[in-house]
């Protein structure tokens, strides 16, 4: 999987019945076009559905497309989540790494690559990926809640009950609310729409929804690494998915 790509996950639909399929993409790529992901064991910690009476796991066929296929079992808000195992990219040249900051909103983490003694070229970093989709099943009734990712993004009020056309979220790194990170928010309708805002002190942001549309809200965090694996840091990337 690509790292400075998203990674999302899109129900195909988002009005499923219970008891009937509802079929789940997974997707890496840029600004909601991507190549979808097989359901393979090996390549996520964690991979369930959350709904009123509790979570069950993913389950599936090695290399199935789409990689989620379940029967809802209750109506209400269905959050599905994916955590992924870690993976790895080496740095070929200063201008990635460049990009990489600049896209993703990394105030000062050149400064503190820097302060490490690194080289701006041919380090390597391990990603992991906590995506996160929220699908209303027959009814919206429901709220999004914390799953215990370690990087999460968490709807503080239901997308599909909420009249007003401004979200509030939250980010949260460990538990513990995130301050001064950028979401990117990818906005489709017949085009994509892109545009960044940073979270407050509180790791709280307000995401506008006028327009409508499919929506996917990113964020990045980084930690240092010692080197000891040949990785120097570990990025976690926050998804969260759905409709309006």
């Amino acid at each position: 999987m690509g790292h400075a790509h998203e990674f999302w996950i899109e129900p195909e639909s988002f009005s499923p019945q219970v008891g009937e399929p509802l079929r789940v993409r997974l997707y890496v790529g840029q600004h909601l076009r991507g190549n979808q992901q097989p359901y393979i064991t090996s390549w996520f910690e964690a991979f369930a559905l959350h709904d009123a009476q509790g979570t069950q796991p993913v389950t599936g066929m090695m290399g199935d497309i789409p990689a989620f296929s379940m029967k809802p079992r209750v109506s209400g808000l269905q959050i599905i989540h994916y955590w992924s195992t870690p993976d790895r990219l080496k740095y070929a040249s200063e201008e990635q790494f460049a990009r990489f900051i600049d896209y993703e909103g990394l105030t000062g983490l050149k400064a503190r690559h820097e302060a490490r003694g690194l080289p701006l070229v041919g380090f390597e970093e391990d990603y992991v990926r906590c995506a996160k989709a929220l699908v209303p099943v027959e009814t919206p009734e429901g709220a999004d809640r914390l799953i215990g990712l370690p990087i999460e993004l968490l709807a503080e009020k239901n997308p599909y009950t909420l009249e007003a056309d401004r979200l509030p979220v939250r980010l949260f790194w460990e538990g513990k609310p995130l301050a001064d990170t950028q979401i990117r928010v990818f906005q489709k309708t017949s085009e994509v729409e892109e545009r960044t805002l940073r979270t407050d002190a509180s790791g709280r942001a307000e995401i506008d929804l006028s327009g409508g549309g499919f929506f996917l809200l990113s964020a990045v965090h980084l930690i240092e690494l010692d080197g000891s694996n040949d990785a120097v840091w570990k990025s976690f990337w926050a998804s969260l998915t759905f409709q309006r």
